[in-house]
């Protein structure tokens, strides 16, 4: 029963929203410091599905691209191929289930005149299970030129159900497993390689301190989002020629700039929708954003000189 509410979850996550957007593209950068690491090797976990997450994890590292190049080369542990660094780690899951009461109504009593009447009820005590299902995954990355640790992580999640004879439990004790150690090494690579996104992020519609034509433009330009990006922008860009921008108008030419990757001019009309008041909270993401994207592109840099690639 998990796995169709996850995949139900991504779907609605994954949906359009209705509201006029920018599609945004970027990378957040690796969390460790992992520039100088080129070839890695993944050490079977221990733990009873040690073996499992270390095979999951081996690919999805070896998945991982920037640029398009492989971020890592995967070595095999037990080659004799020189590797920069070792991951190791722990997986363990634990299972405890108790005996628990909860309380129910049974009628006692039923109308005489109809039989699907109660007129009188008491509460008994019904046996049930409470099922609590820990899975902990703890990963070690150690660079082997100096043996120092770049990357430590404890992971848990906790799961608790409860069934009786009138209620089933949700989901199986398997599939909560698989989907925490899912889960947990989607986790650790992200903190170990780059993670590129693509999201639609809402303009801002408010025409407040715009002249009328100009405000018309303005509102024909917010209705182009969802035809022609680029001709929206080139409309708001316009705007700008002949008065000072809006706050809402900054804010969205900061979008623009950040959707065409000139993230100098993005911060800036970012800076200038803060500075016009606006309370838009997408602002501070937005700025986070393009730091976050600029410090993976600038450790991308660093690692291709390692890597020999222009």
């Amino acid at each position: 029963m998990l796995r169709p509410l996850l995949a139900a979850t991504v779907l609605c996550l994954a949906t359009p929203a209705a509201a006029e957007t920018l599609p945004i593209g970027g990378s957040d950068p690796a969390v460790a410091n992992v520039n100088d690491l080129l070839r890695i090797a993944v050490e079977r976990f221990e733990g009873e599905d040690g073996a499992t997450v270390a095979q999951k994890l081996e690919a999805s590292l070896g998945n991982a691209q920037f640029g398009g190049y492989s971020y890592y080369r995967i070595v095999a542990p037990e080659s004799v191929v020189p590797i920069d660094a070792l991951l190791t780690g722990t997986t363990r899951a634990s299972v405890d289930e108790v005996p628990v009461t909860e309380k129910r109504k049974k009628c006692t009593e039923y109308d005489p005149a109809d039989k699907n009447k109660c007129v009188k009820e008491i509460d008994v005590d019904i046996r049930c299970r409470r099922r609590t299902i820990t899975v902990a995954t703890t990963a070690r990355l150690v660079a082997i030129k100096d043996g120092s640790i770049r990357y430590t992580r404890p992971l848990s999640a906790r799961d608790q159900q409860t069934w009786c004879p009138d209620r089933a439990a949700s989901r199986t004790v398997d599939d909560y497993i698989e989907w925490a150690e899912g889960d947990q090494v989607q986790a650790i690579r992200r903190d170990l390689a780059p993670t590129g996104y693509n999201i639609d992020v809402r303009v801002d519609e408010n025409r407040k301190g715009l002249a009328k034509p100009a405000a018309e433009t303005f509102k024909d330009a917010i209705r182009l989002t969802k035809s022609n990006p680029a001709a929206a922008c080139a409309a708001w860009a316009g705007l700008t020629s002949g008065a000072e921008p809006t706050a809402a108008l900054a804010f969205n030419l900061g979008l623009c700039a950040e959707m065409d990757r000139d993230f100098d001019a993005a911060v800036d009309w970012y800076g200038q929708a803060q500075r016009l008041g606006s309370k838009n909270r997408d602002i501070g993401e937005g700025i986070a954003r393009v730091d976050r994207h600029r410090r993976a592109l600038a450790d991308w840099a660093a690692r291709k000189r390692l890597m020999g690639v222009n």
